[in-house]
């Protein structure tokens, strides 16, 4: 499986093949490290992202992302706190289906 970047993210226009596949693999940013440590035990989130991470390469499953995006803000599918310019919000939102109530 294909480790993205932020800049690979940040280029394309869409991300229909990754949002088909349903999982990615994603190097975070210093940035985006840095948030996670500033909302870490505050957003289910911030734990999902800890629990699937190793080595700063995150690996997202639609499912369980849009679960935890649902557990901090139902229905909006955005990172609490994280800028749209990131690459991680942009796979947030593109990887986010609604789950049930």
């Amino acid at each position: 499986m294909t480790t993205y970047t932020s800049k690979e993210i940040l280029e394309r226009d869409d991300l229909y093949d990754i949002q088909e596949s349903g999982t990615v693999r994603y190097r975070l940013t210093d940035g985006e490290l840095g948030w996670i440590d500033f909302v870490r035990s505050r957003y289910s989130i911030a734990d999902y992202l800890d629990d699937n991470m190793e080595d700063n390469v995150v690996t997202m499953e639609s499912h369980e992302l849009s679960q935890a995006l649902d557990d901090d803000c139902h229905g909006f599918g955005k990172g609490v706190c994280l800028s749209d310019d990131t690459a991680l919000q942009k796979l947030f939102f593109w990887l986010y289906t609604e789950t049930e109530a």
